[in-house]
């Protein structure tokens, strides 16, 4: 690809998240382009080569028990992924510098013109579809190469070496985004009654929704009523502070109809919830309206008024619908101060979007520069696997295993998100005690809990940059 400056110094960046080494200062490693590698009067350097190749052609090679993909294999690439040669160098067999570019900036979405109806970049035009690898931190795995090549030239070179990892195990990042809090609110009663008319199309079948119809109208004139089945912060909470669990909680407002939340900031009942969780230790933080990705007023009108309702600013961000425009939703998130983004994933597949289990800075085409705000991938939320894919709770199940393990590896981030409105047993009969079972088997695997905020502050060494 032929990287500019920029885009080398950014991926050597987040390498460094994974290792320390004086191997990596300036004057020991050396970028060269594949036509111009003559290397014959260079010695004792880290010598990365960058292939001549436009776009990727993928080339898979076996690592760690996997059968990784290499966007951009070089001419000359053999079956060694690095090795030392005669004069000392440390010199990479693939283009591993382009191939961590490509994915972790997510230019694929740049290059791809291709969206769905709400304007997000679909999984089935995606680079990880087309090779069967969104269920793998490919990038972890390059940098793991990378690791492994630095560790063999530091021996032989006597220069120092530390591996770094981010979580002596995993780390757990569990979040809900607030989307909807009245399950038999007015509306949908009404919306209920349209699908019985064929004014809308029906999600469940005439019966069950007749059911839920007459249910919602009866809990409207009950004046000895329940709680509304998703309003169940008290049970979300009180299980998530029995296991060690702090989790992060996104707010929606109400906006532009029903594409949004159908409540605001400042209603009273919202305004104790949110100041309750922010006293018991729980993160809040902003669920970004439809029309903010692209809209920065926007964006600083709702965080202003998150603000007034918290008492502080919040500090992460996560887009609803997970509706984002790279880069440009970045830089309205960025100039509106907000500190880190966990939108990244793929909407109807779960995995990883960006090819990576860390943290990590997005890019910023226009400016050719690496970008201020944080971006946490998001793994793996329940609407995918439930309403995209059609499954079931054992396939969540299995999906939460393979992911943690993906960590484990890397000593990385697994992140879920589940929706309030989606722990109802209305809909999803054994939901709560699936759930209930699934975090203390995830709590029992030696997570370590954050929210955004404590990952921001607490774990990631930020100074680097």
């Amino acid at each position: 690809m032929l990287l500019s400056t920029n885009k080398i110094e950014y991926v050597l960046f987040h390498l460094k998240q994974h290792v320390s080494t004086n191997a990596l200062k300036e004057g020991s490693y050396i970028v060269l382009n594949e036509c111009d590698s003559d290397i014959g009067s260079i010695k004792n350097k880290v010598v990365f080569l960058l292939s001549e190749a436009k776009s990727p052609a993928p080339h898979f090679v076996s690592f760690m028990g996997e059968e990784i993909p290499v966007l951009f294999p070089l001419n000359t690439s053999e079956s060694e992924l690095y090795r030392i040669d005669e004069r000392g160098n440390l010199i990479f067999g693939f283009d591993f510098l382009s191939s961590v570019f490509y994915l972790l900036s997510g230019l694929q979405e740049v290059e791809v013109s291709q969206r769905d109806r709400y304007g997000r970049f679909p999984f089935a035009y995606s680079l990880q579809k087309k090779m069967n690898c969104v269920h793998l931190p490919v990038v972890n795995y390059y940098m793991e190469i990378m690791v492994q090549g630095l560790e063999v030239f530091a021996q032989q070179q006597n220069r120092s070496f530390y591996r770094e990892r981010l979580f002596e195990n995993f780390g757990f990042l569990l979040s809900h985004d607030v989307d909807r809090i009245s399950f038999h609110h007015p509306f949908r009663i009404l919306f209920k009654l349209k699908q019985l008319l064929g004014l809308a199309p029906l999600q469940n079948s005439r019966k069950v929704t007749f059911k839920l119809m007459l249910k919602g109208a009866l809990f409207q004139i009950n004046p000895f009523r329940k709680e509304d089945p998703w309003w169940n912060f008290d049970w979300i909470t009180a299980l998530e502070k029995r296991l060690g669990i702090r989790s992060t909680f996104f707010f929606l407002k109400q906006e532009d109809r029903f594409d949004n939340s159908l409540y605001k900031f400042h209603f009273k009942k919202i305004n104790t919830l949110i100041n309750r969780l922010k006293s018991d230790g729980f993160e809040v933080g902003l669920h970004g309206t439809m029309r903010s990705a692209a809209d920065a007023v926007n964006m600083l009108k709702q965080k202003n008024e998150l603000t007034k309702v918290l008492g502080e600013a919040p500090v992460g961000i996560r887009q609803h619908y997970l509706r984002f425009f790279h880069p440009s939703t970045f830089q309205i998130q960025e100039d509106t101060g907000l500190r880190y983004d966990t939108s990244l994933a793929f909407a109807e597949q779960d995995g990883y979007r960006n090819g990576y289990c860390f943290p990590f800075f997005p890019y910023d085409f226009e400016n050719d520069r690496m970008m201020d705000i944080l971006e946490i991938p998001l793994v793996m939320m329940e609407v995918s696997v439930l309403q995209y894919r059609r499954e079931g709770f054992e396939e969540i199940r299995k999906s939460v295993f393979h992911y943690i393990r993906e960590a484990q590896k890397f000593g990385g981030l697994f992140t879920l998100l589940w929706h309030n409105c989606r722990l109802s047993e209305y809909e999803y009969d054994g939901v709560t005690v699936f759930y209930e079972n699934l975090l203390e088997a995830i709590i029992k695997e030696g997570a370590e809990t954050v929210t955004g905020y404590n990952l921001i502050e607490e774990k990631m060494d930020l100074n680097r940059k």
